[in-house]
């Protein structure tokens, strides 16, 4: 649906820890690949931030969050690709 990357989004970013002060709002491009139940199985960062310490709080904000929410219609799309930016809250 529309709304489903801000859903995801939404999940991922309180497992953000990035106490850095960060130049910009870099974006970090991440594609994230999921069990039918939203267990998420694999991940692999796209395009880089440009700023390294960024992208690796994503990818670990990635593994800690486990498990994607459900779309609408009870699905998670797989793969899919989000993109996370620091002063995106």
């Amino acid at each position: 649906s529309a709304g489903y990357g801000a859903k995801v989004r939404g999940a991922v970013r309180p497992n953000i820890v990035y106490p850095d002060d960060i130049d910009g709002n870099p974006v970090a491009e991440v594609e994230v690949r999921t069990a039918p139940d939203g267990t998420v199985v694999g991940k692999r960062l796209l395009k880089s931030s440009g700023v390294k310490s960024w992208d690796e709080a994503v990818l670990r904000a990635i593994d800690k969050t486990q498990k994607m929410p459900r779309d609408i219609d009870g699905r998670v799309p797989t793969p899919m690709i989000l993109e996370f930016r620091p002063r995106d809250r």
